[in-house]
């Protein structure tokens, strides 16, 4: 017999994940890493985004550098 499978809508699954305690919240979140259910978005997904905002939103050269600079010391 095999398992059924219950649809939900994104809004559905953020008012689920929502009602869980932050530690829980992120012991659903590591699970999901370690089965690779998720996988994080490619660089050049995240880059090709955040040109678009950088574009879009006007956003200064010195700015930019220092979050890139911010970013590569979160390791």
């Amino acid at each position: 017999m095999s398992n059924p499978t219950i649809e939900l809508t994104e809004r559905q699954v953020i008012t689920a994940l929502s009602q869980f305690p932050p530690k829980a919240l992120k012991k659903v979140i590591d699970s999901l890493f370690k089965e690779k259910l998720y996988t994080p978005p490619s660089l050049r997904e995240i880059a090709k985004e955040t040109s678009s905002v950088v574009k879009k939103e006007g956003v200064k050269r010195e700015t930019v550098e220092e979050a890139i600079k911010w970013a590569r010391s979160q390791k």
